[in-house]
């Protein structure tokens, strides 16, 4: 009966697929594009986010195979008007185009240096730093947010399907083994040029400059290919089916947990352990959730258990994990350089943020205001060009001052209560997603995953997917089943 219910589906609206397509492309894009740090690569990333938006928005006719009975027409702009970070991203936008527009400091440079110059500017109202577009100002910042919130409105409004949802999940936590196969054979053959074609310099891993943002990154899809896993597990469950690909996901987020560990980023091998200490404890609130007997013979099951222990035998016995030891160590040593300047760095940040707490300094102005504090901070390292505070958790509200942080604090506020409402640690998906991206932020105390663009758009993408899965699911609490 299951089987022919699922043949009896409609097909998805040409219009969706096309979204999806967008949404996909533009998903894959960010990662494989150094993780979207260039110039170049965010206006693409940007143009193909406002591809899917107007996709999203326009008029969908359903008939003939479309629907099971009765044609009608689907208007995405009332649930738009209705989605509470929309206007809450809407005012953010706003807030930046403000600082943009009313610049306190403008960059200045000669043949062998560069400094801020103040500028006259409304001191009541938001400012900002003018500084060259191509290095990062204002303007850059303002692309990367507009990408975050077209990308969220989209698949908000324009994902009506499970199977758009399921397709999304499956194919980005299939492109993050991927990359980190790209990353294994980087460790393995000793290659030094990111993706085989850029000399750049820094620790980089797979297609990303930055192997912290890497690591970041590949343990946020951990936590996709984790709940795709979970979710095939019990959904099989409830078919009575024989089979199912569960085991197959366990494989590829035991892949993505070793990528996280070669990429040697160590603030994101920490995170990551936390999360899989809370998924252990996650498997059994589902299980009791989901109290549906297995209908996979026993013998299936200890066959499986003695493959995946051959493999882990395997990995330990024949993998070297002295360069991942040797990384670890070095923050037992006394006056690590790692640990010291980066607290240093983070002293200087606080005294930046109580003079600039209200206000702020503007999107992505951190990197031209912070050196006018390095005077009082004799302990920070000089000859280097501090672009982060190495904590989102401090860096963002310097930047974008108090109103933008009631603006993002509002949302995610917003996205806990309908995950609570909806009762998200019931569901696989959800509660796998909500507890990746709080991995993401744990990891945002201790370094700065979120100014990658890759980072910031995938997790903001994939914490809208995962509530949208809930309300799909739950149609008498929202507007599905209408």
């Amino acid at each position: 009966m299951n089987v022919a219910a699922h043949k009896q589906r409609p097909s998805l609206h040409p219009l969706e697929r096309a979204l999806l397509v967008a949404l996909v492309v533009d998903l894959l894009f960010l990662p494989w594009a150094f993780g979207s740090t260039r110039w170049w690569s965010q206006a693409i990333a940007a143009a193909l986010a406002l591809t899917a938006f107007v996709l999203s928005l326009w008029p969908r006719d359903y008939s003939g195979d479309l629907v099971v009975s009765g044609a009608f027409r689907l208007l995405a702009w009332p649930r738009l008007v209705r989605f509470v970070p929309f206007w809450m991203g809407a005012g953010l936008l706003a807030l930046i185009l403000v600082q943009a527009l009313n610049p306190a400091w403008v960059y200045r440079v000669n043949t062998r240096v560069w400094w801020m110059e103040g500028v006259p500017h409304v001191r009541w109202l938001p400012s900002s730093a003018a500084a060259p577009y191509e290095i990062f100002d204002v303007w850059r910042a303002f692309i990367i947010y507009a990408t975050v919130w077209l990308s969220a409105c989209a698949a908000w409004i324009g994902l009506t399907r499970r199977r758009s949802l399921q397709l999304l999940l499956t194919i980005l936590g299939a492109n993050a083994v991927l990359l980190a196969g790209v990353g294994f054979i980087h460790r393995m053959v000793g290659e030094t040029k990111l993706l085989w074609v850029w000399d750049v310099p820094g620790a980089h891993f797979s297609s990303f400059i930055y192997r912290n943002h890497a690591g970041a990154y590949l343990g946020l899809l951990a936590s996709v290919s984790l709940g795709l896993a979970l979710w095939h597990h019990f959904e099989s469950r409830k078919r009575m089916a024989r089979s199912s690909p569960a085991p197959l996901w366990i494989l590829l987020t035991v892949v993505l947990f070793l990528a996280v560990l070669f990429s040697f980023s160590r603030g994101a091998a920490i995170t990551f352990a936390v999360f899989v200490a809370s998924a252990v404890g996650a498997y059994f609130v589902l299980r009791s959730a989901n109290p549906v007997p297995s209908t996979i013979p026993r013998a299936v099951g200890v066959a499986l258990a003695i493959i995946f222990a051959g493999a882990l035998f395997g990995i330990l016995r024949y993998v070297d994990f002295a360069p991942i030891e040797k990384n670890f160590r070095r923050l037992t040593e006394p006056n690590e350089a790692s640990v010291t300047s980066r607290a240093a760095v983070r002293n200087a940040a606080w005294d930046m943020y109580t003079d600039h707490w209200v206000l702020g300094t503007g999107a992505g102005s951190f990197r031209y205001i912070f050196p006018m504090y390095l005077a009082s901070h004799p302990d920070v390292p000089r000859g280097v060009w501090w672009d982060a505070a190495h904590i989102d958790w401090l860096e963002i509200p310097i930047e974008l001052g108090l109103p933008g942080i009631l603006l993002i604090g509002g949302i995610l506020v917003w996205c806990l209560a309908r995950f609570f409402r909806q009762a998200g640690w019931r569901h696989p998906i959800a509660l796998m997603i909500f507890l990746g991206c709080g991995q993401t932020m744990l990891h945002a105390l201790i370094d700065f995953p979120f100014k990658n663009p890759a980072v910031l758009v995938t997790w903001a993408v994939l914490l809208v997917v995962a509530l949208r899965w809930l309300e799909l699911e739950t149609p008498e609490r929202g507007t599905a089943g209408k």
